[in-house]
């Protein structure tokens, strides 16, 4: 009975603000762009299905062998949590308890968060790897006739450093554990300490999930490696969004072109990742990657408004999910 009563509060108040945000953008805004993008809308939004089919996958492999969760309840619960961490107010992470409240009865509640940390882990790992590979291509600056400055060089030299770095700090994580390096971090904040004091009572607890983390590094290393592609390949299938838009206006562009504007857009917007929607800081990373590529950086607000009424439309199918889901429970 909570966890049916928690499903149908993350679905109220994901509906509300699902609202609130289509009136924002306006009626007449999305009509227009809907109008203006034509049949490509449908590969544009299908391409996420992709994605997140690919998302599964990965916690699927993290999970490994286990009972009581097949991969079509995986599915669901990933599409559902991104859509509810789309319109989480700050730092937009309120998808990933309502996944552990989903599974936890059916594994248990520490193999529940440890494959959602791990989970997480991974995807953040993906995007470093990710955005790699786009400094790589925008220093083979044939693809795109860029004459890049020294200054140029310097700061994607610095990026690149910034970016090992904290590829090697998850590899440590991953090998060591996170879990008690993360509460010695937080307990350094006066307002976090207590909760932090209540948490380590939970020895036994924090120390199981803490051994699972380690555990898929060290022990299923394989497996370690076959998420981390899946996810690192979603984010170069999620670069056919930029394509597929580019292409609806009648504007061509290569899947290396293509890339770099997912990847460097998206490094841009996650420097700003407390803000909801990436409201405002979407539109001028995209202005800014696109005048890079000297296009008319006005092709950027366009794409950032096609790629809402995407999230629109993903947010309202994960929502009609959670309802599903909350009405077939039986607890």
């Amino acid at each position: 009975m909570k966890k049916k009563s928690l499903n149908i509060g993350f679905f109220l108040i994901g509906l509300i603000m699902l609202v609130f945000l289509v009136w924002d953008f306006g009626f007449k805004n999305i009509a227009s762009n809907v109008a203006k993008t034509g049949w490509w809308l449908l590969p544009i939004t299908g391409i996420w299905m992709v994605i997140y089919i690919m998302n599964a996958a990965a916690w699927f492999v993290i999970l490994g062998k286990v009972k009581g969760v097949n991969f079509k309840t995986l599915l669901q619960l990933t599409i559902s949590g991104f859509s509810i961490n789309y319109i989480t107010p700050v730092v937009g992470l309120a998808g990933e308890p309502y996944k552990v409240i989903n599974i936890q009865k059916s594994i248990g509640i520490e193999r529940a968060t440890s494959s959602i940390i791990l989970y997480n882990m991974m995807h953040i790992l993906s995007h470093f790897f990710f955005w790699i590979t786009a400094i790589i291509l925008i220093t083979l600056s044939s693809f795109w006739d860029i004459v890049l400055t020294q200054s140029t060089y310097i700061s994607m030299g610095i990026v690149f450093l910034v970016l090992c770095l904290m590829i090697s700090v998850f590899y440590a994580w991953h090998k060591k554990g996170v879990v008690y390096s993360m509460l010695r971090f937080f307990g350094k904040f006066p307002f976090l300490k207590k909760m932090v004091e209540n948490l380590y009572k939970k020895e036994t607890t924090l120390t199981n999930i803490e051994d699972q983390i380690i555990d898929l590094y060290t022990n299923r290393r394989k497996s370690f490696y076959q998420a981390l592609i899946l996810e690192y390949v979603a984010r170069i299938v999620g670069a056919f969004e930029f394509y597929f838009i580019m292409q609806a206006i009648s504007v061509d562009i290569d899947l290396f072109s293509s890339i770099y504007i997912s990847a460097a857009s998206s490094l841009i917007a996650n420097l700003f990742f407390f803000i909801p929607l990436q409201l405002g800081t979407r539109e001028g990373s995209l202005w800014l990657v696109y005048d890079s590529l000297k296009f008319t950086p006005a092709l950027g607000v366009f794409v950032s408004f096609v790629t809402r009424i995407r999230e629109f439309f993903w947010i309202l199918i994960g929502l009609i999910l959670l309802r599903i889901s909350s009405s077939t429970s039986k607890n």
